[in-house]
């Protein structure tokens, strides 16, 4: 009978343990795939100027898996067996249940208030931890820039700053912590010792078996070791996962690209045509943006904008391809809101090449086929061609499966862009905006991807480009100028660069009109010959 007994309750426990593992996993895997399409869908101009930080937070979902999928579900899956056994201890001992009915909620009520009062310093200490970690993946991603300019100590100054701050957070849950520990401990052995007595007591007065106390005491046992005893450690790790919880409801306040439930337009062809209306941007903090009241963009239009540093240039061709979104006003296409229309759509038909063409961790096809279906190995080669990245492909003995680092480490700036312009060119959208497409280039590619880019173009594509270089102008038909977030100039290129050489040449002209006519040949230490 007693082997029965413990081959039954060792089966049950296998059976529980299989089927609370396989229930988490569903749980992490749903719940995983959830934060990180949401984190991939926040709009990229809500994204948090911390991107380290921001992974840090979403790493605080570990915690709440590890908390649902493992003491949590146990706790939980242990409370109806728990009262089940207070019930078969009264039963058995009568008035014995009493002091598991009192010990029980005590532990709880106790735990209630450690659960108060560490929740301050385990919020302190989450987002202390947050920092540090943002802080490592910071540095980590910016290692040649900090060692070429000897910021190592700055560094490491910041991190120890933070470090300590996570301890100060950390050392008064321990304390709290280590003190529950001892004083649920104590409260489980007086539950025992109390029953025990008890139990001796109504031995003596012929009211219970010395079986009976005997099976008291483990189904006592089984009520005190799940569930009491793991109280302590199970608030602390709650209170750290609900600070967890806090953050990851932060993530998932920030904006998406579009509005969740929101029926979403799948037109089967866009038309390369952009209208602006009453257009305002600007970014997280107050940093001015752009401002532009109407702007017309007709199918086919070749635009060009120039401008200097820091003047909205890049932010403009942003919110024209839909990345960022407008604080008010609209931004059309094909008399269409961006904003409307389903994102895979508008991906397939507006091409974007930043400034910093950032690749991801795996080889090169699969760099240059992000997104796309495959067009075959002839198709990537005659486009790497056109663009001059067949070098790349050809200088190496892996070709296309040359692995890529994560971000592109390992190849320079200007095989980045190419790689970037390539899987543009194999795509074939209708808009294109390119922004600096050869800052990184030398002549000779330079005039490769130019080629290409002619050669992309046809009467229904639209191309706008941002350059700082002139001679990219050319690949235009209008310019625009942009001076403080707004549109300056605008008109045909060829006029714009006159007004541009304009106020140049004209006291060029006036200084060379005020010198005197020369009567002779100036000598190199100024004298004159007749």
């Amino acid at each position: 009978g007693a082997i029965t007994a413990l081959a039954f309750d060792y089966i049950l426990r296998v059976v529980r343990a299989n089927m609370l593992e396989r229930e988490a996993i569903e749980i992490d895997t749903e719940v995983s795939e959830f934060f990180f399409s949401r984190s991939s869908d926040v709009r990229l101009d809500a994204r948090p100027a911390g991107i380290g930080t921001m992974a840090a937070q979403l790493r605080g979902l570990e915690q709440v898996r590890q908390m649902l999928s493992s003491s949590m579900i146990f706790a939980m899956a242990d409370l109806p067996f728990a009262l089940l056994f207070i019930f078969v201890i009264a039963q058995l001992g009568g008035p014995l249940a009493f002091i598991l009915l009192i010990a029980f909620p005590l532990a709880v009520g106790l735990a209630l208030l450690l659960a108060h009062l560490i929740r301050r310093d385990t919020e302190r200490a989450q987002i202390s931890g947050n920092r540090k970690n943002g802080l490592l993946v910071e540095s980590l991603d910016a290692a040649e820039t900090i060692k070429a300019n000897r910021g190592q100590w700055y560094l490491l100054s910041r991190w120890n700053t933070l470090l300590d701050e996570v301890h100060d957070a950390e050392l008064p849950v321990r304390k709290l912590q280590a003190q529950a520990s001892s004083i649920f401990s104590t409260l489980q052995q007086i539950a025992y010792i109390s029953m025990i007595a008890w139990g001796a007591v109504r031995i003596y007065d012929q009211q219970m078996s010395m079986g009976a106390l005997i099976a008291c005491s483990i189904l006592a046992g089984r009520v005190n070791g799940p569930l009491i005893s793991q109280l302590p450690g199970l608030l602390v790790q709650w209170s750290y996962s609900r600070s967890s919880l806090k953050l990851l409801d932060g993530i998932l306040a920030l904006p998406p690209d579009r509005p969740v439930g929101m029926d979403q337009l799948r037109p089967n062809r866009l038309e390369p045509q952009i209208t602006v209306k009453d257009l305002k941007f600007a970014y997280q903090g107050g940093r001015a943006g752009i401002v532009v009241p109407t702007l017309d963009i007709a199918a086919g239009e070749r635009v060009g904008i120039i401008g200097g540093v820091g003047s909205g240039k890049s932010t403009l061709l942003k919110v024209l391809s839909g990345l960022y979104a407008p604080a008010e006003g609209q931004v059309l296409m094909n008399k269409l809101d961006m904003s409307q229309i389903a994102d895979d759509v508008l991906r397939e038909h507006i091409g974007y090449l930043p400034q910093d063409y950032r690749l991801v961790n795996g080889t090169l096809r699969e760099n240059l086929l992000l997104g796309l279906p495959d067009p075959g190995d002839d198709r990537i080669m005659e486009v790497a061609q056109q663009t001059g990245l067949e070098k790349l492909i050809t200088s190496n003995e892996r070709g296309l499966d040359l692995f890529i680092n994560e971000g592109g480490r390992g190849l320079s700036g200007g095989q980045r862009v190419l790689t970037g312009l390539t899987r543009l060119l194999l795509a074939r959208p209708k808009l294109l905006l390119l922004d600096e497409p050869t800052a990184n280039l030398d002549v000779e590619t330079e005039a490769l991807v130019l080629r290409a880019i002619v050669e992309q173009l046809d009467p229904e594509t639209t191309l706008i480009l941002v350059t700082h270089k002139l001679q990219l102008t050319n690949l235009t038909n209008r310019l625009m100028i942009v001076a403080n977030g707004q549109i300056a100039v605008d008109g045909p290129t060829a006029e714009v660069l006159k007004q541009l050489t304009a106020p140049a040449q004209q006291p060029a002209e006036a200084a060379a009109a005020a010198q005197p006519p020369k009567t002779g040949i100036t000598t190199t230490i100024g004298a004159r010959t007749q």
